[in-house]
């Protein structure tokens, strides 16, 4: 059975999402948020005394982590009640639950790459916005309001070590850019990747993940990162990334 989960069910949600890339969202979320906030909530799945099933909402983005044991009727029933924005789960977990109208994306895990010159904190965030807004399609709303939201949560993250950003200037212009979307002392999720049309073919995207990966691996931290699409994919797999599982990304306004 689901419940919401407390303060003292911390040190099992942080055993049980350590690690794994989707954990590394749930983790992210707990760091931060933890259980203060009525805008965060974690539902715990249990099986003999043990975690199997973790649900994790942020507002109204959810992120699903579930073992193969876990009670996977139990979780499609619970999910289908719900009214979820979004969610991102493991695809194995969205064909064992029956979810539908979802899309695949595959997940990448940093194994290595060439050493590249670091590439600096960005100075201007408002610049980084503006790239990712404009380059990914669906990212950012290019509204003010929507900036100074994503300024407020950046920083909030970032100072509880959940978020960094390198960007790359040339001639006094933003370049090329990256994130990392959660981070826990574990792993990151890299994102946010953009590259000026103006400065690409000229290897900006290359050293700009590379200097996070490389980074974060120093660190002791896994690197993952979700591609958007087959170039994207074929991009992270040239720079030392491995293909690490599918993931089943849904939208929608009213439930699964």
């Amino acid at each position: 059975m689901l419940t919401l989960a407390t303060g003292a069910d911390r040190e099992k949600l942080e055993r049980f999402c350590k690690g794994s890339l989707l954990g590394t969202y749930l983790g992210s979320r707990l760091r931060c948020y933890g259980f203060g906030f009525d805008f965060v909530r974690f539902w715990l799945g249990e099986a003999d005394g043990e975690i199997c099933a973790v649900l994790g909402t942020l507002d109204s983005a959810a992120v699903l982590l579930a073992a193969p044991s876990a009670d996977h009727e139990e979780l499609s029933a619970f999910l289908r009640m719900q009214s979820f924005s979004s969610m991102m789960t493991a695809a194995k977990t969205a064909e064992r639950c029956g979810l539908e109208n979802y899309v695949k994306k595959q997940a990448f895990v940093f194994t290595g790459g060439e050493a590249v010159r670091p590439a600096p904190e960005p100075d201007d965030m408002k610049a980084v916005y503006a790239l990712i807004s404009r380059e990914i399609p669906g990212s950012f709303s290019a509204a003010r309001e929507a900036y100074l939201s994503f300024l407020s949560d950046y920083t909030f993250r970032k100072n509880r070590g959940a978020a960094r950003a390198a960007a790359l200037t040339e001639q006094g212009a933003l370049c090329a850019c990256a994130l990392t979307a959660a981070e826990t002392d574990q792993a990151a999720v890299l994102s946010g990747v953009a590259v000026d049309p103006r400065f690409r073919g000229k290897g900006f995207g290359r050293r700009v993940v590379l200097s996070l990966a490389n980074a974060l691996q120093a660190e002791g931290k896994t690197a993952y990162v979700i591609a958007l699409n087959d170039s994207a994919a074929q991009f992270y797999a040239r720079i030392g990334f491995a293909p690490y599982r599918e993931l089943a990304i849904i939208e929608r306004t009213a439930y699964v």
